[in-house]
């Protein structure tokens, strides 16, 4: 981005320029040097759709800056944490770089950043920008506190994460980084009885039918809609993304879950897998870089009337696969007629469907999922609204004869109430 007061982003140095080996803890004794002028910035902790809270570590360089290093430079930046109290620096850390000869504007700057899953505790953050031709640096630390969410639904949830894990900011600035992660969370799910989860997530976005704020009575230009539709394909996928990743992470003892990806707007099933080893995250992630948002098979706009029958079609096909035997009452723990006994033999189907608010072409059939007969089940909605704007959904009328409980979520704090509450329905099967 070459203009006014711009930030040009440092790439992920891990996927580019390996950057040298650097004697970080004899370095960071130099807290006050700083050959490049630059400002370092640690952000108030958030939580993440991963269910995680999050830390980001920023440096900026004004392009300025940059004349003293001559013609040829290659800058890089690490990161790492210390825990309150300890003596050394965790091996964990954040590389991100320059190219070489990476020429920049006068008026622009370099922007570093890195972010870091964290546990509640104290830290203390050390940066060392160097350039590895000139060999000058500039050196800082930074202490920050992560505290315990108030109230937390989920307390023991990040139990038997470590301290501090980093992962590298994605190319696209509006998509959550999600590179796979190796720690787990703690997501027990103990039942009385088997358990067979199936968990059904649409990766498509729809776009609301309301203006934005502001917008109202300004023509939008072709830039502007495919921006749009660009921003909202990268919001989506990233908190699908995160959803999909946190439910893997549930361990049952006494059941299995099985994940679908589905794209309705192009009525393909992307992704599909058994997930008892643990989620294929390099075979999803590959699946969902098909999707352009912008591209749209001809064959699927033509038919875009049929989006409602294939998302139908996919659920009742799940519904209907066999378990070793007819329960004795169906419905959807309770809710359709029975008490919801049966015998402790029987797997319990549940259903998980998440997606952003839906609407189909006019003219769609949006006739309601068949509801099984003979099949004990329960079926949870959870629906992510980007905001207001939002509150149009025809894939809750797909789902009314199911009798679905239903969340609405906003926040990564909702996900993380549902995610409580339905949890704590499972554990009392």
């Amino acid at each position: 981005m070459f203009f006014a007061a711009a930030p040009l982003f440092a790439q992920d140095a891990t996927t580019s320029d390996a950057p040298p080996e650097i004697p970080f803890a004899d370095w960071i004794r130099e807290t006050n040097r700083a050959d490049l002028p630059w400002s370092v910035e640690v952000s108030p902790p958030q939580l993440s759709i991963l269910q995680r809270l999050t830390v980001e570590f920023r440096v900026r360089v004004p392009a300025k800056a940059l004349a003293r290093l001559g013609p040829t430079y290659q800058l890089f930046l690490e990161v790492r944490v210390k825990e309150a109290g300890a003596a050394g620096w965790l091996d964990e850390r954040g590389t991100v770089g320059t190219r070489l000869l990476e020429r920049v504007p006068k008026q622009a700057y370099f922007e570093f950043s890195t972010q870091a899953l964290v546990r509640p505790g104290d830290y203390t953050a050390g940066f060392v920008l160097f350039d590895r031709v000139s060999g000058l640096r500039s050196v800082a630390t930074r202490s920050f506190k992560v505290r315990a969410l108030s109230g937390d639904p989920l307390p023991d949830i990040s139990r038997d994460l470590p301290p501090v894990e980093f992962f590298q900011r994605a190319v696209d600035q509006e998509r959550e980084p999600l590179r796979e992660i190796k720690s787990r969370l703690w997501l027990p799910v103990p039942t009385r009885r088997p358990v067979q989860i199936e968990l059904l997530v649409n990766f498509a976005a729809t776009e609301p039918t309301t203006p934005s704020p502001g917008m109202s009575g300004l023509p939008e230009t072709v830039q502007h809609r495919a921006r749009s539709l660009r921003t909202r394909h990268q919001q989506n996928l990233a908190r699908m993304l995160g959803i999909v990743k946190v439910f893997s992470q549930m361990e049952i003892p006494s059941g299995s879950l099985h994940i679908t990806a589905v794209d309705t707007l192009r009525r393909s099933i992307i992704f599909e897998q058994d997930a008892a080893g643990g989620l294929n995250w390099r075979r999803l992630s590959a699946a969902l870089d098909q999707m352009n948002p912008l591209s749209i098979p001809v064959q699927a706009l033509a038919g875009r009337r049929q989006n409602a029958a294939f998302f139908r079609d996919v659920l009742e096909r799940r519904l209907a696969q066999s378990v070793s035997a007819p329960p004795a009452h169906a419905g959807n723990g309770g809710n359709g007629g029975s008490d919801g006994a049966s015998p402790a033999s029987e797997p319990l189907r549940v259903f998980i469907v998440v997606s952003a608010p839906v609407i189909f072409d006019r003219g769609s059939d949006l006739s309601p999922v068949a509801a099984p007969r003979g099949r004990d089940y329960r079926i949870y909605h959870l629906q992510y609204r980007f905001g207001a704007g939002y509150d149009f959904d025809d894939l809750s009328r797909l789902l009314r004869n199911l009798t679905p409980r239903r969340f609405y979520l906003q926040t990564a704090e909702d996900f993380r109430r549902a995610m409580a509450r339905l949890l704590a329905d499972l554990r009392a099967l």
